[in-house]
Order: C-alpha cells, then structure tokens, then sequence
C-alpha cells in the first residue's frame, strides 16, 4: 500500500479494494483514498474523503461505499459521507445520531447497522464504550434504533453470515485500569432483533479484524485475524464455522498486527496495513486452506414448485462454470449455456434438476425442483338456453364448468363480456335470434367458451287480442248492416200490400 496507516476502513466495489482514511505515523487522521487491483496488483489514488478520520464504520451499498462516523484527532464525528467508485467522487449523507467511533457497520437486507464503538462519557478518561445499535437506510437517508447489544464494546471485530451479524472480541474501557479485552462472540438477528450468544473467541482481543468466506471458491466461514491481546501483537488467524458453532486455527499471519483491514476478493482475504509498534504498509495474501475445493452453486429460480402452463428454465449461479446441463425426470443431461424454454412437455407432474462443474472438476448440483404442466382449459358446457326458440323474453342463462376456481364471463350478441359467478337469468331479452358465448379461463390462462344460438318468439297475445276485436267489430257491423238492410225489405213489403 503507497501510504503506511491503520485504523482505516476497507471496502470491496467490483473486485477491487479501496482503502480508505486511517491514521499515520504522526497519528493524524487521513483522507486518502487508494484502490489497489488485485488482477494486476496495482495502488491507484482516488479522490480524498471530505472528513479527515480514522475508526470509523464502513459498508458498501449499491456499489457504493459509506463512511459513517469515526474519530478526527481527539473528537467523535457522526459524519456518512459517501464514495461513488463509479463517478470517484462523494456525497454527504444524514448523519449518525451519536457521534461514536471504534466501531464496525454490517450491512443485511438493504440496512447499515453500526453497533456498540466508543462514545463520549462525563467521567474520565470522558469516553466508554456503548451499547447502542443505530440503523441506516441509505434509500430513505434515516436513521432508527434497535436492541442495544447485550455487553458493550469497542474495537472489536464484525462479519456478517447468514444474515447476522457476529460481534466479535473488543475491550471496555475501565477508568485508573485501562482496558480490558473481550472474548465475547454476541450475535444479532436483525429479522427478529434478538442477540444471542455463540461459541467465545479462544484468546479475548481486540483491534483484529474479521473476513468472510462465501463459500464461492472457499467454505463459508468467518476468519478472525489478527489484534492485540494487551501484552502482544497478534498473527493468529482463527476460524469461526457457524454449523457447529466452534473455532478452529490457520496458518498465522506472516506479521503480527492490530488496527489493519481485511478484504476478500473471490474467498481469497487481503491483509493490509495496521499497527505492531508502527504504521504498516504490507498487504499480505491468505489462501484459505480448502480453496478450489468448493462446487459450483446453482439454483434453479424457475420453475417453482408449481403448476404452469408453459415454462422458462431460469438460474442464478455464483461463479463461472466450464459445463452445465439438466435433467427432466431423470432423464438424459441437456447442455444448458442460458435461459431455455421447456417446449413438449407432458402434461401432469415433472421434477428437474441442473448441474454445473467448474474448470477443477467440482461438480455442484441444485435442488430438485417439482413442478406440473397444465394445457388443459376448463371444459364449460351451456345447458340453457339450447338451440331453439323461446316464447318469453326472459331466458335462463345455465351452464356446468369442470374447474371451480375458473374465472367466468358471458357474451350476448357479441356485446362486451360481463363477469359471472354462476347462472343467471337473462332479462327483457328482444324478439328475434340472439347468440351466447361463455367463457371459461383457468389461473393458467388456458382458455374454453361455449356458443349457443337461440330465438326468442313470445306468444303473441297482442295481435292475436287486435285481431279478435277487428273480427268482433267486423261481424258486429256486418250484422248491424244486415239487420237494417232485413229492415228496410220489411218496409218496403208493407207499402206494396197496401196499394
């Protein structure tokens, strides 16, 4: 590293390493900024942070890094300024509600946690550690509070696996006494805001620094590496393995040291700078001992334990694979280099899986994943009306569907489709013929429908009843005309006897 320094932050954005701030061999706080490549092995200087400081918290968040707290000579800051690698430049962001440093950030789900670290006190020597787990949402830019950590402490260790976060080691300030070192290994749920206690550090330290492995070419694990022990420097590298809750050691570290940062690039851990009696500048490589060991990891994220219609194979895999393939029902591998669209698949239950192995011979395996295939459409049958005619206006509208959860909807006469439940009554409907369509659509999509023509020719009363009276008004006229026509012959018969 070009600048000897410790109590710096270390960040890794896109493979590569930025060292960040720090103190130096006249213990005044830096604002330098130093990428270093480890393809190529090259420092490169960046544009300086606004705040000089040392001990404060660091976290990276959408590529982006953030800098939160810390100390500038003898004062506590609660400054979050932020680096864009990208841009190379800063932003200033809300601040930490208590200024504090000698802690450590833990980003998990989106959220920058800053626990515990060291606080201004009344009483000498005017700072103690504290207990305090501020949260940071770098989407809202505001700050909450969370369970406090149960025993307080500054300058420790912090990783994050699995979703918690493990504070490890540290010291408590004690007044007239100095320090004294912790062996604590605190755990906190950040799902469920609970602490818990897992297995103790072998040897109580602080000022070390921790790492984690992700399990991409190295075993999961978190390494503990370095520190001070408050008669010594350490080289000591432990390993914390969640699973079985237990510490194990590897090879030193080749200088012994405190206040240094550590990086992990591809499960390969950097250490860089920090303190033995002056400020370093080394930057030292760890290969973790099973490195190259570990398969690749696929996951399969469709299909999904459930039925489709038609479906994509999709995946995610966690690093680059020489071959990879699948299985439909145990059948033959089909070579997979993408996404795939699963065509001609039978209809009922299936069960897939997809295998990767990499250029060392791992081969790493999915889950079996169970799904089902479903083309068929509901089958809607249209028992009423049928095909023929109708004699009144208002016609019942029934119908049977196979799929009781099918959504449902009517056409009439190719008007709009009007949603449905059930059957109904068709109302006011005009004389003539008329056409019904019903539809059927399952939760897949798969589709049916049903015509029916039909005609609606009521009894008709009306002319039948206008009818009737023209044929009473007709033959009640014919029948006055013929009465008077009878009559006038009667009268006329009289008048010729007469004569």
């Amino acid at each position: 590293m070009p600048t000897a320094r410790g109590e710096f932050g270390t960040a890794v954005v896109n493979g590569k390493i930025y060292v960040i701030g720090g103190v130096n061999q006249n213990n005044q706080p830096l604002n330098i900024v130093e990428e270093y490549n480890p393809l190529t092995s090259q420092w490169t200087s960046k544009m300086a942070m606004p705040t000089a400081r040392s001990g404060f918290a660091i976290a990276v968040y959408d590529n982006r890094i953030y800098i939160i707290g810390g100390s500038v000579g003898n004062g506590f800051v609660g400054n979050n300024e932020v680096y864009d690698p990208a841009a190379n430049s800063w932003t200033t962001k809300a601040s930490m509600q208590t200024p504090r440093t000698d802690l450590t950030a833990s980003l998990v789900n989106g959220q920058i946690y800053l626990i515990g670290g060291k606080m201004y006190s009344n009483q000498a020597p005017f700072y103690t550690e504290t207990a305090l787990n501020e949260v940071y949402d770098p989407v809202k830019d505001e700050w909450s509070t969370k369970s406090a950590v149960p025993s307080p402490v500054e300058g420790y260790a912090s990783a994050v696996l699995g979703n918690s976060i493990y504070i490890i080691g540290g010291s408590k300030v004690h007044a007239g006494t100095g320090s004294a070192f912790s062996n604590s290994n605190q755990v906190y749920d950040p799902a469920t805001d609970q602490w818990s206690i897992a297995a103790s550090l072998p040897v109580a330290s602080s000022y070390a620094s921790a790492a984690v492995t992700q399990g991409n070419m190295a075993k999961e694990a978190i390494y503990y590496i370095g520190g001070y022990t408050g008669n010594q420097y350490s080289s000591q590298v432990r390993i914390y393995t969640p699973e079985n809750n237990s510490w194990s050691t590897a090879e030193d570290m080749p200088t012994a040291r405190a206040y240094l940062g550590v990086a992990v690039v591809n499960d390969l851990i950097y250490a860089i700078g920090g303190f033995n009696g002056e400020w370093l500048s080394i930057n030292e490589l760890y290969t973790p001992l099973d490195y190259g060991t570990m398969p690749p990891k696929v996951v399969i994220t469709s299909p999904q334990n459930r039925t489709y219609q038609q479906v994509t194979l999709t995946f995610t895999l966690n690093r680059n694979a020489g071959w990879m393939g699948y299985s439909i029902d145990d059948g033959v591998n089909v070579t997979l280099t993408s996404e795939v669209k699963l065509n001609d698949l039978a209809q009922g239950a299936h069960k897939i899986r997809i295998y990767a192995n990499d250029s060392l011979g791992n081969m790493g395996a999915s889950d079996l994943v169970y799904f089902s295939i479903d083309t068929l459409a509901p089958d809607v049958r249209v028992l009423s009306p049928g095909n023929r005619s109708y004699g009144a206006t208002d016609v019942l509208l029934q119908f049977t569907v196979d799929d009781l959860n099918a959504t449902l909807a009517y056409s009439l006469d190719g008007q709009a489709s009007v949603a449905i439940i059930g059957n109904q009554t068709l109302l006011a409907l005009s004389n003539g013929g008329h056409r019904i369509t019903v539809y059927a659509i399952d939760g897949l999509g798969n589709a049916s429908e049903e015509t029916v023509y039909f005609e609606v020719a009521p009894f008709p009363w009306l002319l039948l009843t206008a009818v009737l009276a023209i044929v009473i008004i007709v033959v009640a006229a014919s029948y006055i005309v013929i009465k008077r026509r009878k009559a006038g012959a009667e009268e006329s018969d009289g008048d010729s006897l007469s004569i």
